[in-house]
This record gives structure tokens, sequence and C-alpha cells, in this order.
């Protein structure tokens, strides 16, 4: 009879451990849902809006904010912008640089040259980009583009992108 009673504990003790490691196979689980949720929350939302030609090496392309967080200027040079396009009879994939290749030409709310609120002083590099707001910005590809259908990805430190196939 004394061996039924260890057999009985040990069972019990088994049923234990075993509902102990789905629990903490749950949380585990939970806790990583949560963190990559959180990361997304963290990144800004971008989309890019429209895009234009003048002359064969300048391009205007319109990216807005959305979400609820805003954006510092002086982050801009940490980001990132990729063009792709065709120059003589190549394709041509390139990383545009902040304050060489790229600058922000104009804010806009809409089609009007205005702000909401935290105003950019481009010269100083101070203000925050809010929700709402377009960024009018100005790329120089490095060569003469021989068709209007190019590629525009922007990459923000916070790992907020947007993208645009332009046609």
């Amino acid at each position: 009879m004394g061996s039924f009673g260890s057999v009985f504990a040990m069972a019990i003790v088994g049923v234990v451990i075993m509902t102990s490691f789905g629990v903490i196979a749950k949380v585990l689980t939970s806790y990583e849902v949560f963190i990559s949720e959180a990361k997304q929350e963290l990144r800004s939302n971008i989309y890019v809006t429209s895009g234009r030609f003048e002359g064969p090496s300048t391009c205007f392309v319109n990216v807005t904010l959305y979400g609820n967080k805003s954006f510092s200027i002086n982050k801009m040079r940490l980001t990132d912008i990729f063009v792709v396009y065709k120059s003589g009879g190549n394709t041509i994939s390139t990383r545009l640089e902040y304050g060489l290749s790229w600058s922000i030409s104009r804010v806009l709310i809409g089609s009007y040259e205005r702000e909401l609120i935290n105003p950019i002083n481009l010269t100083k590099e101070t203000g925050l980009w809010d929700p709402g707001e377009t960024l009018e910005l100005q790329l120089s590809l490095p060569s003469p583009s021989e068709t209007s259908e190019w590629y525009f990805l922007m990459v923000l430190p916070d790992g907020g992108s947007g993208s645009w196939t332009f046609s």
C-alpha cells in the first residue's frame, strides 16, 4: 500500500510540473507579442503621397506623417533615402545623402504651405514634423533619369518607412 501512495504523489508532482511549464510558456509567448506590438508603436507612420521630376536629375517627393507621434527634424540627417531609376541604359540603385543629395524644401498641410504646431526651422534644423504635415523633399540624382519610372524608399531612424513606385 505504501508504494501506491508514492506513485500517486509522484503523479501529482508530475502534473504540477507540466502545468507550470505550460503557464511559463504562455507567459513568455504573451511577453514576446507585447514587445513586438510595442516596437511597432514606436515607429513613425509615413506615407508617400506624390512625386514628380523637374528636369532629368531633380525630383520632388511629398511624404506625410501619420499617427500620433511627432518626429524631430534634427534626426533627419539619420534618415535613409533610396532611389532606383534608369540612366544610360542601366538601372541605378543608390542611397541619397541628406544635405548633399536631398533636402526638405517646404512643409505643407494639404496643398498649403504652413504647419500645425512646432515650427520647423530648416537652417537651424529645429522643430518637429507633426502628424498631418507633409514634407516636400527635393532629391538630386547622381545621373539623369531616362524615364519617368522610378522607385523611392524613405526609412526613418525609428524604423518607420514609406515607399512608392512612380510611373
